[in-house]
């Protein structure tokens, strides 16, 4: 576990995170037994129950859930005060989470491995999930989306190359089917549809010469991540509307072929966004630096 005068503190903060104190200890590297008799001690100092404990779930009691509010963001300044002042040595360390999709974290692998490669002294953690989260309450330093779903009180970085989406099929559905030439004409067309988090279908919008359309596929099959969409696509089950970063070297190797690439708008570029705090980790600073300048291309 680190040791940065709070490891008490940190513990009852990292179970009110994970729910699980076998999730919370392997996160702080220490046993389970040892976690639990912490945190008992922890709640025995302080006077109140903070956890609800069952053979099943962890959860806050209201005492513990106010507890943990409070603390937080005090927490937060003392840790950053820490890592600061050990900013003053030569290289930076420190452990840095980051929130981010499958999708954005399967492209970004090769930059994080980079970064790594670099700065050996940085330990990162990459969770990769389609939900949007909290990074602030859920515990993450930074997160990875589109510019589009960063929220309003955050500092966005944009970096990487602009990302474009792609409408494929498998050559052997366009033997059944017949290749469209415009958008409107996907309405004869099975679609491969997406389900967005918030729970509506993700809707397929075109451009062209000034000239916008959007629209409402239709398909038997919803799924909910890229990796799914493309399984199903590769499968000839129909046609989909996909990041290109997903396809390109199915597209490259003639196993899925691209339409109507014309009426399809390149977008920004990812985000990389944190909170608004007035002092940064040294290994922050130097992730931010560094996604900055790097590209797919980069060799850095």
């Amino acid at each position: 576990m680190r040791k940065n005068g709070l490891t008490d503190l940190e513990a009852i903060l990292t179970v009110a995170r994970y729910r699980s104190f076998r999730s919370s200890a392997a996160e702080l590297e220490i046993s389970t037994s040892a976690l639990s008799q912490m945190i008992a001690a922890s709640e025995s100092r302080i006077g109140v129950q903070l956890f609800h404990r069952t053979t099943r779930s962890v959860s806050l009691t209201d005492a513990g859930r106010e507890f943990v509010e409070t603390i937080a963001p005090a927490v937060a300044v003392i840790r950053d005060a820490t890592e600061r002042a050990g900013a003053q040595k030569d290289s930076p360390s420190g452990r840095i989470r980051v929130s981010t999709s499958t999708g954005f974290a399967r492209q970004t692998m090769p930059m994080f491995l980079s970064f790594m490669e670099r700065y050996p002294d940085i330990e990162l953690e990459l969770k990769a999930e389609d939900r949007i989260v909290d990074i602030v309450s859920e515990g993450f330093d930074l997160g990875i989306r589109f510019p589009m779903d960063v929220p309003k009180d955050m500092i966005s970085v944009p970096f990487g190359r602009p990302q474009r989406s792609a409408v494929v099929a498998t050559p052997e559905y366009f033997l059944r089917y017949p290749i469209p030439k415009t958008p409107h004409e996907l309405h004869h067309h099975e679609c491969v549809r997406f389900r967005l988090t918030d729970g509506t279908i993700n809707t397929w919008d075109f451009e062209f010469r000034s000239k916008k359309i959007r629209i409402e596929p239709k398909g038997r099959l919803i799924v909910n991540s890229g990796n799914l969409t493309r399984d199903a696509v590769l499968s000839g089950v129909g046609i989909a509307f996909i990041n290109e970063w997903h396809v390109m070297e199915d597209i490259a190797t003639q196993r899925l072929q691209r339409v109507l690439e014309k009426w399809v708008p390149v977008h920004d570029r990812p985000s990389l966004y944190f909170a608004n705090r007035r002092h940064q980790s040294s290994s922050l600073r130097a992730l931010i630096a560094f996604a900055r300048s790097w590209t797919p291309d980069s060799n850095t």
